[in-house]
């Protein structure tokens, strides 16, 4: 059984800093890798990252809600 990540699949991704300032509050504390933080300059603190201290500390609300039935739509060979 394959562990860990998928070959090929990266660790990282590209955030616009237009939509993390739209989900963050001002004052958010944000989690980056060191590396990032000293080319930069940041300020920081140390951090040891463990799942129950990356989890959110505010539970997340989520919205559901009944869709309607679709129509059933039937595709045969001749009639698509």
């Amino acid at each position: 059984m394959a562990r860990g990540k998928t070959k090929g699949a990266g660790s990282f991704v590209q955030v616009n800093l237009r939509e993390l300032n739209r989900v963050l509050k001002e004052d958010a504390t944000v989690i980056v890798s060191r590396r990032f933080a000293e080319t930069l300059s940041l300020d920081t603190e140390n951090f040891a990252a463990t799942t129950t201290n990356i989890e959110a500390q505010t539970p997340v609300k989520v919205k559901t809600e009944e869709l309607e039935p679709v129509a059933e739509v039937k595709v045969t060979k001749d009639n698509w």
